[in-house]
């Protein structure tokens, strides 16, 4: 069993699930949290389970396996911008998610519990699907994603890099959401969203630009 790893970045809630995952699948007891920017603990992570400690930067040694510890996409882009993506990334998928054998995976994944990854679907780097939540067949969802808890988002769609999709809200099959676009909680989305842009509503509509 591997014991030790490294997370780049602190993000308490983030962390907390990290942990959670961690648990279900028995791994790594010795958590290093690498906090560059000193950022104090506003809500507990702690779990008996594991030992951690809290340092400022990375060690000149890391070798072993490595998460980014941030929640929103553009923290995680600037996380790997800065410390680099060179490391030994993994996926971090809890026991209660299902993951077709035809999916296509990327690196730095936190995937929670009770999710549904469905046939043939290609899903990329540093993407988190919480709880809940379900991606259909044949779906294509681009680096940094971030999927809120009970999103559903149905076959053929594709997801732009850096974009969040809210929580439960619904992307019908073949619909595609533009790079660093927002969804809104609840929404239900019938046609394709650009990039760089607010939505939501049922059915959705562009609200606002993201600036």
């Amino acid at each position: 069993m591997q014991t030790k790893l490294t997370i780049l970045g602190k993000s308490d809630v983030t962390i907390a699930m990290m942990l959670d995952i961690l648990e279900s699948l028995k791994l790594f007891p010795e958590i290093t949290i690498v906090n560059n920017l000193n950022l104090p603990i506003e809500h507990t992570f702690d779990n008996k389970k594991f030992k951690w400690n809290m340092i400022t930067t990375v060690p000149e040694d890391l070798i072993g396996p490595v998460v980014v510890g941030a929640t929103y996409s553009n923290t995680k882009m600037k996380i790997v911008d800065v410390f680099g993506d060179t490391h030994n990334f993994i996926n971090l998928i809890h026991s209660t998610s299902s993951i077709s054998s035809t999916a296509k995976l990327g690196k730095g994944l936190m995937i929670n519990n009770n999710t549904s990854i469905s046939a043939h679907t290609i899903i990329g780097d540093f993407v988190s699907v919480n709880r809940n939540a379900s991606v259909g067949h044949h779906s294509v969802i681009g680096n940094f994603v971030n999927i809120n808890p009970g999103a559903i988002i149905a076959g053929h769609t594709t997801i732009g890099e850096g974009s969040k999709i809210g929580m439960g809200a619904m992307i019908v099959n073949g619909v595609s959401v533009g790079k660093n676009s927002v969804i809104g909680a609840g929404s239900v989305v019938t046609k394709n969203i650009p990039d760089n842009v607010v939505a939501y509503g049922s059915p959705c509509k562009i609200i606002r630009d993201n600036g």
